[in-house]
């Protein structure tokens, strides 16, 4: 099982993937569009109110401003090259494994 990050953490690992931002990603082997490196809450219905958030205001920061845990993760918000208000998600410890990453997460 996952462990959450703590804020500083979570955003050195969005420092370190900011490059893959304006890149393509094939996610089941449809094309898509990374658009933001974030940090979200780090339980999933956390997340669900944070993406609610995202998608209203088109802005992670906001959307990260009604969140008052301490415990975070790392996504990646990507939409289809056909549709951009199709989007996806993708946790960053899935990317890495899938994508063959290798990467020593911050302690």
């Amino acid at each position: 099982m996952n462990k959450p990050f703590t804020y500083e953490q979570a955003e050195e690992i969005c420092e370190d993937f900011e490059d893959l931002v304006d890149t393509e990603l094939a996610i089941d082997g449809v094309q898509h569009y990374i658009d933001h490196v974030i940090i979200v809450p780090f339980s999933t219905a956390d997340q669900a109110l944070f993406m609610q958030s995202y998608r209203e205001a088109g802005n992670m920061l906001p959307a990260l401003d009604n969140y008052t845990g301490d415990q975070y993760d790392v996504i990646i918000i990507a939409s289809k090259m056909q549709d951009i208000n199709d989007i996806t998600t993708i946790d960053i410890r899935k990317y890495i494994e899938d994508n063959g990453v290798s990467y020593n997460f911050p302690r």
